[in-house]
This record gives C-alpha cells, structure tokens and sequence, in this order.
C-alpha cells in the first residue's frame, strides 16, 4: 500500500481509538506554520489546503486577522504534520514535524454538531424507502490518459526524468498548478501511485483527477484547489440529495472500508462537512437514500451477532440546519 494511504488510515483509524484531534487546513491559499506562537516567528512550512494535521495542544495566544474585509478570530495552535504528499518546505526528504499555526484556518474532520442519526426498525425503515429519492448519478469520466493530458496541459506536470530508466512511468505526476496560481510539488519518495485502466480518470464537471494507490487505493485530486481524498473525495461515490443541497461522498481507502463523508453547496461550490463513519458500521454499508434535502436513510450489515450470517440494522440521519 502506498505510503500516505497507509498513514492516513492509520491517522483516521487513531482518531477514532484513541481520541487524537485531526484537522484539515481549510484556507484555500494555504496555510503557513511558523517555529514559535507569533507573527513575528520564522515562517517553517506552508501547508496546502486540505491538508490533514494533527493537533497537539492550545496556546493562550489569541489573534484576529482581516481576510478580505473579514474578521476571523483564533489562536494559535501546536499542530504536527508532514511532506508525505505535497513538499510544504524547501526539504524533499519525507518527515513529521511540529509547529504552530493560526486555528482559524482549520476544520475538524468529525463534526458531531453536523448530523444525527437513529436506529430505526424494518417496517419504518421501509416505509421512509417508498418516499425516498431514486435519481441515477453517473458522473461522466475521461479515462484515456493521453486525452486526459492534453486537457490538462499547463496545468499538471507530468514526470520525464527518471533516476532509474528501467522504472520510467508516464503517469506519475510532479506537480499542480491551481486556480489561484499555486504550483504544488508533489513528493516523489514512496510516491506508488499512478493510472489505471479502469479504474482511473478525469473528471471534467468536477475538474477531479483519479489515480490509483497500493490495493486498490484512491488517490484523488482536484485540479482546481489541489485538495485530494480527504475532502473532495471520488465522483463514484456521490449520492445529491433532491435538490443537490446536501451530498454524500467518499473515497476507497484500499482495505473493507469506504470512508464517507458529506458536503455542503455553498454558492455552487461543495464545502466539507465532517466524516460518515460511526463506529466503523459503515464498513459493512449496504444502502443511503435522501428522503429530502436533509433527511436520510441507510442500511447496514452487522455481523457481531452471527459472524456467518449478516444481521440488517436500519437508521434514519438528519443534518441539522444549523450546525456550525
């Protein structure tokens, strides 16, 4: 398995065990890490948005900035991160690091404020189906690389000078350049992923590219913003809700489980709002339909009753309208 896969899961899978306080860097130009709590400290790294870090600790340190007119008010926090995927500093090395930044620009990637959920029986379960949504997504997927270099010449560099000839690729990519101008390097060390027929492609609505990792893995990125899995997720697995307020989506992680998440439309643009995955029931996800544009139902396969025979369990799940 690809080297970010493999920690990512085991990111995602400690935040659940053990409680650690994961984020991902919501401001869209990036966000810098500096060595100490102030402005006035040397600037370490700069930390692409979507990006996922770990908090450490809080500081007392307060602070408020002006972003456009806008008043956003923080403090700054110790947060670990590293270059696995994009090379946040001048070091091409991959490494783990600690630094302070400014919280203001991070989003929690479980958000309980957002949705509920209840355990519903059958007949109920059932009833709620009959009114459910039924519209077919197909999103539509450019799956010839050579097509889908072209039309994403000046845009996404593609490597061509290999240290070893006998490993040359002509899929691996070297770096992004994105809608505000950024050029995001990519890590070449431990970098496995690449296409495949099949199984990778562009997607134009969404501007997404799909690479494919260790077992099967997605790797995903928006060419437009540089997020990747974590946040954009892969068109696949896009369920709208009626009206395309609401949506599910996810991304194959490379084991059982696909790990979901939903986002928001927000003037055309979907923002993420926090991780699907309770408990890990989600692994044996069988069924989400929208009732409407903030209700949901799913249905799940338990086996930890009959470890041959899998049990249906039957929920109900509402975004709540005014979570933060």
């Amino acid at each position: 398995m690809k080297l970010f896969t493999l920690f990512l899961l085991t990111l995602l899978f400690c935040n659940t065990t053990y409680g650690q306080d994961y984020y991902f860097v919501s401001a869209e130009s990036g966000l810098n890490v500096r060595s100490e709590n102030n402005l006035s400290s040397k600037k370490v790294a700069k930390i692409p948005f979507g990006v996922m870090v770990e908090k450490i600790s809080d500081t007392n340190n307060k602070i408020t900035i002006n972003d456009n007119r806008k008043e956003i008010t923080g403090k700054w926090v110790k947060i670990k991160y590293n270059n696995y995927l994009y090379l946040v500093s001048e070091e091409t090395e991959q490494f783990e690091k600690e630094g302070y930044v400014f919280d203001g620009y991070l989003k929690r990637l479980k958000n309980d404020s957002v949705v509920s959920k209840t355990k519903i029986g059958q007949n109920k379960y059932y009833e709620l189906r009959r009114k459910a949504s039924k519209q077919i997504f197909e999103p539509k997927k450019i799956e010839n690389l050579d097509s889908i270099k072209v039309i994403l010449k000046n845009r996404v560099e593609w490597v061509t000078e290999f240290e070893n000839e006998d490993y040359k690729r002509d899929d691996q990519i070297k770096s992004i350049k994105i809608k505000n101008g950024q050029k995001l390097m990519l890590n070449q060390i431990g970098n496995d992923y690449g296409f495949s027929k099949g199984w990778s492609g562009y997607y134009p609505k969404y501007d997404i590219l799909v690479l494919e990792g260790g077992h099967s893995s997605d790797m995903t990125f928006s060419i437009k913003t540089g997020e990747t899995d974590l946040t954009i997720g892969n068109p696949e697995y896009i369920i709208p809700s009626p009206k395309n307020t609401y949506r599910l989506n996810g991304y194959f992680g490379g084991q059982e489980c696909i790990s979901y998440f939903f986002q928001k439309n927000i003037n055309g643009k979907f923002i993420y709002l926090t991780e699907f995955n309770w408990d890990f029931d989600i692994c044996t996800f069988k069924e989400f339909l929208w009732i409407n544009e903030t209700t949901f139902i799913y249905k799940t396969m338990n086996y930890n009753t009959d470890s041959v025979n899998e049990t249906e369990e039957y929920y109900k799940g509402e975004i709540k309208t005014t979570h933060n």
